[in-house]
Order: structure tokens, then sequence, then C-alpha cells
């Protein structure tokens, strides 16, 4: 019976660890995407006839279909785009963060048959016991200077648009929506990833004044 319920484990174990990787490897992927969408978007603010050429060039290639150099258009377009990218990031993370944590939990349970050895703590115990200094460096980098970059790129934008705005039309309209989705996600997405560390800060500054 404890035979079958290791051989079990490993199984489920094996299974989490692959679709873990596969998240792992969709989350790089968008990455790099939400990083040349983000990098075109913000390049918007200085030179919107280029992105506009870019833009155009692109949707032409990919689908033969010609958009014209309507800035007002490419600009809602970008927004979309970024917003959806962007929504599609942040929950890819959050779920491999979910992820890390069941994985943990199978491991504590196989790692109960080797009390003695680190067998099956790969993810686990062994990983977060040796977490190098620049490790941390590029989580902060991944958790918090990227999504501040996000918010600072569409703040910056938006407030581009209304300073030129003569009258609200519908693209303003969709611009604002979106500006409001991408801003709370990454609030949102910050939060979650340093929920204990906002928390305890939170706990200790409320403990300051009852003291």
């Amino acid at each position: 019976m404890e035979e079958a319920k290791f051989n079990n484990l490993c199984s489920h174990y094996k299974d989490s660890f692959d679709i873990h990787r596969k998240s792992i490897k969709q989350r790089d992927t968008l990455f790099y995407g939400l990083l040349l969408i983000l990098s075109i978007f913000t390049l918007q603010l200085s030179s919107a006839d280029v992105v506009a050429t870019i833009v155009n060039e692109y949707v032409a290639k990919v689908s033969g279909v010609k958009i014209g150099n309507n800035l007002n258009f490419i600009s809602t377009l970008m927004w979309l785009v970024l917003a959806g990218f962007s929504t599609r990031y942040f929950q890819v993370v959050v779920e491999i963060e979910r992820q890390y944590d069941y994985l943990h939990s199978i491991e504590n349970q196989l790692n109960s048959y080797y009390p003695d050895s680190s067998a099956f703590t790969r993810e686990g115990k062994s990983y977060l016991s040796k977490y190098p200094l620049f490790s941390n460096w590029a989580w902060l980098l991944y958790t918090l200077f990227f999504p501040s970059l996000i918010i600072s790129s569409v703040i910056a934008k938006i407030t581009d648009e209304i300073a030129a705005m003569n009258s609200i039309g519908f693209n303003q309209i969709i611009d604002f929506g979106c500006y409001l989705i991408i801003g709370t996600s990454s609030i949102l997405y910050m939060y979650k990833l340093h929920e204990a560390g906002i928390n305890s800060l939170g706990s200790r500054f409320i403990g300051l004044f009852r003291t």
C-alpha cells in the first residue's frame, strides 16, 4: 500500500513538474514579447510616425492588410496589445508561483519517505537554501522593476494623449480603459507577489502607533 502511494506521488510529481516547466517556457516567451511591445509602445511618445510604419509593415506581412497611417487607430491598437500581453503575462507568473507552492507540498510528502536526505527537494528546500544574491536581484527586476516600468510607460502615454486631446472620442475611451486595466493588473500583480512583505511592513507601521 505504501509503495503504491509512493509510486503514485512520484508519477503525479513528474506530471506536475512537466506542467510547471511548460508554464515557465510560456512565461519567458510572453516576457520577451511584452518587452518588445512595451518598447514600441513607449517609442510612440517620441516617434509616433516610426511606430506607425513598424506596425503597418508587421500587419501587412502577417495578414496582408494595410491599415494606413492613422495614428489614433495605431495608438489604440498598441494599447489593446499591451493590455492583452501584460494581463496574460501577469496571470501566468502568478500561476507559476502557485505551482511552486503545490510542488513544495508534494516534495514534502515524498521526502517523508527519505527523512535523513535531501531527496525530492529540488524545487523547495534545496533550491531555496542556496538562493544566490543575483537570483534575488533578478526576482526583484521581474516582480517589481518591470511592472513599475509598465506603469510609468502607460502613465506617460495617457498623460501625453490627454494633453493633445481636443475632444473625447471612441479611441480615447478605449485607450483610457486599457490604461485602467494595465495599471490595475500591474499593481495587483506586484501586491500578490510581495504580499507577505507588504503585510509585514504594514504591521510594523501600525505597531509604531500602538506603542
